[in-house]
């Protein structure tokens, strides 16, 4: 009997050896072990489901690197409140199918603007689309890809995170085209899907959106628009603002909540004349600190303007003057000069609605 045992015992070693070669040279093992990867990446929180549906395929995998400055060796920061960190998050196409994340908080904020994708120091700069659904988001294009940006408000009263934002970023490219709306609707659900779970992680306490359903088309803003619709019917970011000084068009986004938001003042000719930019939160502490010192930046970091025609600034809750309003002129040769008045009303206009919708009051233009 005791024979039989040893023998029976010795079968099933024998079977779960057998099992665990064919399971490891089957390519079981490395599935699993990317499964892992995914489900740990950036501490956790991305949203393995939709960055799936994303990148198109269920073969993810995934990389972390936390950023070293104010770390300790663990990875966390030394209040132990999580961010900066970034992770890549590979197809089997590799570099040719992939999404990156970023996530850094307001309060130790490196570059938005290069981060989102939004280069502002060109005047036909993209134009950035809100994701809408109660969140504060946007998408602009990006090369073969697209970037989409979150950025969540803490709610805390104490501790680290008071008065802070954790800001999102995802870098995609590779799959599927972004001008299929539902490739725009995957981008914008694995975005806020991931932020959502990332400042529960970090201990932000902050309002979420609800489920993304549309997203409006991407496109770099160009500095002719012959198609472009009459200003006096415009129902989004360009909305409230009067014709006049040989404005009669415009080009706009719907009006929802982004971070930056635009708006491009068109001529009888087809001509972006004028363009109108709002931004919230840490993408106003950046314009502002680089306005206002006129500091010169290296190519690298220096994506803003700092100096325009007209300029505005608005009071938001959690800290006074935080949103900031611009106006900035194209130029064409043999073209009168813009009309400071024009433009003064015009920047007016725009930034009170697009305050109003982000909750800031007190515009005040300079």
């Amino acid at each position: 009997m005791r024979r039989r045992a040893k023998r029976y015992g010795g079968i099933a070693l024998a079977l779960l050896a057998a099992a665990a070669g064919w399971f490891y040279f089957s390519g079981g093992y490395d599935r699993w072990r990317d499964e892992e990867s995914v489900a740990d990446a950036c501490d956790g929180t991305v949203a393995v489901d939709e960055v799936r549906a994303l990148l198109g395929t269920d073969d993810v995998s995934g990389t972390t690197r936390h950023i070293a400055l104010g770390k300790t060796a663990g990875g966390k920061d030394r209040d132990g409140s999580g961010p900066p960190v970034m992770c890549w998050l590979d197809g089997p196409g590799g570099f040719k199918q992939r999404a990156v994340v970023k996530m850094e908080w307001r309060s130790q904020a490196w570059g938005p603007h290069i981060e989102s994708g939004r280069d502002a120091s060109s005047f036909t700069a993209m134009v950035p689309v809100p994701i809408g659904a109660g969140w504060s988001g946007m998408e602009t294009l990006s090369d073969d890809g697209a970037k989409a940006t979150v950025v969540l408000d803490c709610r805390n009263t104490d501790g680290p995170r008071a008065g802070d934002s954790l800001t999102l970023f995802v870098d995609s490219w590779g799959s599927r085209p972004y001008k299929e709306a539902a490739q725009r609707v995957r981008l914008a659900r694995f975005a806020t899907r991931t932020a959502q779970a990332a400042a529960r992680e970090y201990g932000c306490d902050a309002r979420f959106g609800g489920r993304v359903r549309q997203v409006g088309p991407l496109e770099y803003g160009r500095s002719e628009y012959a198609e472009a619709p009459p200003l006096a019917k415009a129902g989004g970011t360009c909305a409230g603002i009067e014709p006049g000084w040989l404005i009669t068009r415009a080009h706009e986004t719907a009006a929802g909540r982004a971070p930056v938001e635009d708006c491009l003042l068109i001529d009888d000719k087809g001509r972006a004349l004028f363009r109108l930019s709002s931004y919230y939160g840490t993408f106003a502490d950046d314009q502002r600190m680089k306005t206002q010192t006129g500091k010169e930046f290296d190519s690298a970091t220096k994506p803003l303007r700092t100096d325009f025609l007209v300029r505005a600034e608005a009071a938001c809750p959690g800290s006074p003057r935080q949103a900031v309003f611009v106006a900035d002129y194209r130029d064409y040769d043999h073209d009168p000069k813009p009309q400071p008045g024009y433009a003064r009303e015009a920047l007016r206009q725009f930034a009170e609605r697009s305050a109003a919708r982000h909750g800031c009051t007190d515009v005040k233009v300079f």
